[in-house]
């Protein structure tokens, strides 16, 4: 099963720290942030990858290579920096090289997460997209995903305005999907497009079957420095 992981995003809030190195390969424990995401397939058994790159691809490159030395098997696609496709056309540049279902994921999250266990729910339920979701607290979230009893998502909603979050706690995005790829068909060639703005919505739109895959586990968006201290803090501390 290829692992498309998303490693582009220029990581303007880190300032100086990513005019010479890309985000993805800040440190935590002396291991870039990306090398921790190809570890945690691994354990898990996965080991071919697609790493979608736009800011400073050669730092990435030239310290993974294809991949044999960390025993896995890695593929570059390269997106313009002037240009860029957003995460929705980062992936699209991966359909010639996908032939079953795939996962799609970002270079700045760490988590805690059983993918085989998503897999075969993927598997059991065929929809076009299943979504990992966590719980959020408070009022100022990134996304809202509202599901019904047997988990169909209903509803997705990018960057919600106070007034569409209801209660202390909703239910957001992970940034982790399991997606057949017939999802190909819903994502524009012809401009940049992001799977929470853009595809999920256009999913539900269309009566697509997306399925959202709630769990507890520990997840971390390493969006900026706090967070990046935080998650140093951890892995210290482990």
């Amino acid at each position: 099963m290829k692992i498309i992981i998303v490693a582009g995003g220029q990581g303007e809030r880190f300032g100086p720290l990513t005019q010479t190195i890309p985000k993805p390969m800040l440190e935590v424990e002396g291991q870039p942030i990306l090398e921790h995401i190809v570890r945690f397939f691994q354990k898990q058994g996965f080991n071919d990858f697609i790493f979608c790159l736009c800011h400073l691809p050669k730092v990435i490159t030239s310290y993974f290579q294809d991949g044999k030395k960390f025993g896995a098997k890695i593929t570059y696609l390269l997106e313009k920096p002037q240009q860029p496709m957003g995460t929705g056309g980062a992936v699209l540049a991966a359909r010639k090289m996908i032939k079953g279902i795939f996962i799609v994921t970002y270079a700045d999250i760490l988590r805690q997460l059983d993918i085989k266990k998503m897999v075969k729910e993927h598997q059991l339920r065929r929809p076009l997209a299943t979504i990992n979701i966590y719980p959020h607290l408070g009022r100022d979230v990134k996304s809202l995903v509202v599901f019904n009893r047997s988990h169909e998502v209903k509803r997705f909603v990018e960057r919600p305005t106070s007034n569409q979050v209801k209660g202390k706690r909703v239910w957001s995005n992970g940034s982790f999907y399991v997606l057949q790829p017939d999802i190909f068909n819903y994502i524009p060639n012809d401009r940049p497009s992001d799977f929470g703005r853009d595809i999920f919505p256009v999913l539900l739109a269309n009566h697509q079957k997306v399925i959202a895959y709630p769990t507890l586990d520990y997840l971390i968006d390493i969006a900026n420095q706090d967070k990046l201290k935080i998650v140093r803090q951890k892995y210290q501390s482990c």
